[in-house]
């Protein structure tokens, strides 16, 4: 079996609408042991920001390996510390089938596409 060597997309954190409520955070690109240390001290920063709720919208994310997932579940164990509920919307069909697989979803809250 090959692979095919391709130019990876930058994972990405922008905020949606800072004035949301629910503090939706999108993000985009690929999600990986390379660019997870990128993002997630931007989120964990907003999990410190005493919302009732952290929204990430994942729509555009194309790949999210286990570094992905392992980031989900310590952002999820930093917002129950901070009284604030992470929701995870507009999963994607492949990464929905990964969280469902590992249970991921019955820990967080997920709104799959």
């Amino acid at each position: 079996m090959t692979y095919a060597m391709t130019r990876r997309m930058p994972m990405t954190a922008a905020l949606v609408s800072p004035a949301m409520e629910d503090g939706a955070v999108k993000l985009s690109g690929e999600l990986d042991l390379d660019s997870v240390p990128r993002i997630e001290p931007e989120l964990t920063r907003l999990t410190a920001a005493s919302t009732p709720e952290l929204v990430l919208d994942l729509a555009d994310v194309t790949f999210c390996d286990s570094s992905g997932v392992t980031m989900f579940l310590r952002l999820h164990g930093r917002c129950t510390a901070a009284n604030t509920r992470l929701r995870l919307r507009s999963v994607p069909p492949r990464l929905g089938r990964v969280f469902r697989l590992l249970s991921l979803d019955q820990f967080i809250p997920c709104a799959f596409q």
